[in-house]
């Protein structure tokens, strides 16, 4: 556990020292707050459950056409009741070509907080598309849990729908 909350301390940093960055600079990087859904995909159970997501991401500019990503993604189930919360720290690298991104990266397996199972902390690889028009950005992901199973027996997709500032 004390793993976890200091990976959780580091991920906090990192996106502290991004964001100030994100807001100073013009148009080299942008703040974002997304609201999604997830559910699972995998051999016998697919699509039986949905997770909704709240996220935010800041994208830091790497030259022209790339981008880095920190992001911290929540997780609750789709009753509301928070008895459950999940989280996902992570990182993403994007390609961008003009309204659209497509980006590989790599999030924490969820940290669990109430009555969740999951306390692992374990690099998943995860995969992004999207578009942006505006200030608004539309994305779709997958990740691959890869705690105790073996690479790519459970997965998750999801999408999101985003603001950016």
């Amino acid at each position: 556990m004390k793993k976890v909350i200091l990976v959780v301390l580091v991920a906090g940093f990192v996106a502290a020292m991004a964001l100030p960055q994100a807001w100073g600079q013009e148009k080299k990087a942008q703040f974002s707050l997304n609201v999604g859904v997830q559910t699972n995909v995998w051999q016998g159970t697919s699509f039986d459950n949905a997770w909704f997501t709240l996220d935010a991401r800041v994208g830091i500019a790497l030259g022209k056409s790339f981008e880095i990503s920190p992001e911290v993604m929540v997780m609750v189930d789709d009753s509301f009741n928070f008895d459950a919360v999940w989280l996902y720290p992570g990182v993403m690298l994007n390609y961008k070509s003009g309204g659209f991104f497509l980006g590989a990266g790599a999030v924490l397996l969820p940290i669990a907080f109430g009555g969740g199972e999951s306390e692992t902390a374990t690099p998943a690889p995860k995969i992004n598309i999207g578009y942006r028009y505006g200030n608004f950005q539309f994305t779709i992901y997958a990740l691959t849990w890869t705690d105790e199973v073996d690479f790519l027996d459970m997965n998750f997709v999801g999408a999101t729908i985003g603001y950016r500032f």
